[in-house]
């Protein structure tokens, strides 16, 4: 399989937010339109999250809305980001993204994690404390069901023996796996050591750096063949927050009140650094932080080659459309990203898929 080359590629996350302004109806509907144009448009891949209990984000099951956009897409990658492992038997979980995997014609990136609001935990009546043992057997499980025909496993919370795994996914050795990582070192050195692919959240450009060589420096210890490695660092990526206008002043300014109401509502926990405990938002601050692409063409390409010279990482999940944002601003910024920002970046490799 060849190496990604140092050409960009670019994904579009969605949460699905339902903010007072939209309709869960809508706010999905907008969103598969989304991910279609997205597909026309040739952005690489589409990222979608997974809540409950939360109006910040309403898809409750990543499986059935990957599917729904898989038959209606062609070439772009489908990834959740991310399927909460704790919260869904592992065997069903497998089964299902198999079937999105055939769907698709074989797009799909499979994320993981573990989740972090313990409401979300309560509302489905399991144990928010046994997340993180529940999740590492889960992953076993999953990523055992992907690649074999049958699964045999015993452990804490799964007591598993010689179960059939069906439809099969279209690849034999099934989807690539992503872990999401945010601040905790130990997620990225499970990934590395399991040879999962990443995608990074919420943390600075140095903590970007420290993981990217702490997962290079774990996954070779482990055993992995340095062309393993980069092939996984090559598919990984990270969160960063976008928008385009032609102007960045209407770029600024459009994206403002939708970020606003997520970071109100969010309020289990400070968010990318530009939200403390009791909910204040510095929109300037915001605006300055090297997780935050927000502005004109133009600007969008100078903070895209200055992160790219920091970081290194040259695969980046990009969210316009944060609590809910008026379709037709988000519709015209995927424009003018793929028309005026991509084209400083285009490709001359095809994608790892």
């Amino acid at each position: 399989m060849p190496i990604l080359g140092k050409e960009m590629t670019f994904g579009l996350f969605f949460l699905n937010s339902v903010a007072p302004w939209k309709t869960d109806a809508e706010e999905l509907r907008d969103g598969l339109e989304q991910i279609k144009v997205a597909d026309q448009l040739g952005f690489h891949s589409a990222w979608i999250a997974e809540h409950n209990a939360r109006a910040y984000g309403v898809v409750s099951s990543t499986s059935v809305y990957l599917a729904a956009a898989a038959a209606q897409t062609n070439t772009i990658m489908l990834g959740s980001a991310v399927s909460r492992l704790p919260l869904h038997h592992p065997l069903q979980l497998a089964e299902d993204m198999a079937l999105v995997d055939i769907i698709s014609n074989g797009r799909l990136y499979l994320g993981v994690g573990k989740g972090y609001d313990a409401l979300e935990y309560e509302a489905y009546n399991i144990d928010f404390d046994q997340r993180h043992e529940k999740y590492l057997e889960s992953l076993d499980i999953l990523t055992t069901a992907l690649k074999n025909e049958k699964v045999t496993y015993a452990g804490k919370f799964f007591d598993i023996k010689d179960i059939p795994v069906y439809p099969r996914p279209v690849r034999r050795s099934g989807p690539p796996i992503f872990v999401m990582v945010s601040g905790n070192d130990s997620s990225i050195i499970n990934a590395a050591k399991q040879g999962h692919s990443f995608v990074l959240g919420g943390i600075t450009n140095e903590d970007t750096n420290h993981k990217i060589a702490l997962y290079k420096k774990s996954a070779l210890e482990s055993g992995l063949t340095p062309e393993y490695v980069e092939n996984a660092v090559a598919r990984s990526g990270k969160l960063l927050f976008c928008y385009v206008a032609e102007t960045t002043e209407q770029a600024q300014e459009e994206y403002r009140k939708g970020l606003e109401w997520y970071m109100s509502e969010r309020d289990n926990r400070p968010t990318f650094g530009v939200i403390d405990r009791e909910r204040n938002i510095d929109y300037q601050r915001f605006l300055q932080s090297g997780n935050t692409l927000v502005g004109s063409p133009e600007k969008v390409i100078h903070d895209i080659q200055e992160y790219k010279r920091i970081t290194g990482l040259n695969n980046m999940i990009l969210w316009m459309n944060i609590g809910g944002q008026p379709q037709q601003q988000v519709l015209k910024s995927m424009k003018l990203f793929s028309e005026k920002v991509m084209p400083y970046f285009s490709q001359t490799e095809h994608s790892i898929r």
